[in-house]
């Protein structure tokens, strides 16, 4: 295949794999959420691998065009948890690891099936998982910066004095404009995307 028509599939198979990463992001929160005693993901149907209980159009369309993006946020009641601070921050790594967990099969069923067929579909299938590893360690390592949405501000919550990070919170919509204006401007990519080359190395 040539070039350009290689550039729009990789550019079409974009789509399922952000919609899948986003979805396995807000299932485990679901999930380890509803394992720890929490009933309101369960309630409000967020207990569910279905892509369309997890879609949100802006993240989406962000993760797509830059890697950095996210799903429906899943609403959690820490009052359900026997030790409230330990399984709140939990709750907010969980999902960060499975999407590591993905990236590290999605690795290794590129390896299995890229070079077996010369075949558009044999062609299409590893050059999937690559796209789908490549999204799920975008979402790791952009929840590790402390910007809303990402997860890395529930940890804060759970860490941090609670004067201290009240002050941060209210600056937080002033941070995270700041920092998606920096997004679009390329700055944030120029310090992010050798993290994200080093674990696409890695793994």
């Amino acid at each position: 295949m040539s070039q350009p028509i290689i550039t729009l599939f990789i550019f079409a198979l974009q789509i399922p794999a952000v919609i899948l990463t986003t979805t396995i992001h807000e299932f485990v929160r679901a999930a380890v959420s509803t394992i720890l005693g929490d009933k309101k993901p369960k309630n409000e149907g967020r207990l569910t691998i279905n892509p369309l209980n997890h879609f949100e159009p802006v993240g989406f369309i962000l993760m797509w065009a830059t890697g950095f993006g996210w799903g429906k946020p899943v609403d959690t009641n820490p009052m359900f948890y026997k030790n409230r601070k330990r399984d709140s921050i939990i709750v907010a790594l969980a999902p960060s690891v499975a999407n590591i967990i993905i990236a590290v099969i999605a690795s290794f069923l590129y390896k299995v099936t890229n070079g077996n067929s010369q075949s558009l579909v044999g062609t299409l299938i590893p050059m999937f998982f690559i796209v789908l590893k490549r999204f799920n360690i975008c979402m790791f390592v952009y929840n590790i910066i402390p910007i809303t949405p990402m997860d890395c501000v529930k940890v804060l919550s759970c860490v941090m004095p609670a004067n201290t990070y009240f002050k941060y919170i209210q600056y937080e919509k002033i941070i995270q404009m700041a920092f998606l204006l920096f997004l679009f401007m390329g700055y944030v990519s120029r310090i992010v995307e050798p993290i994200i080359q080093m674990f696409m190395i890695l793994i």
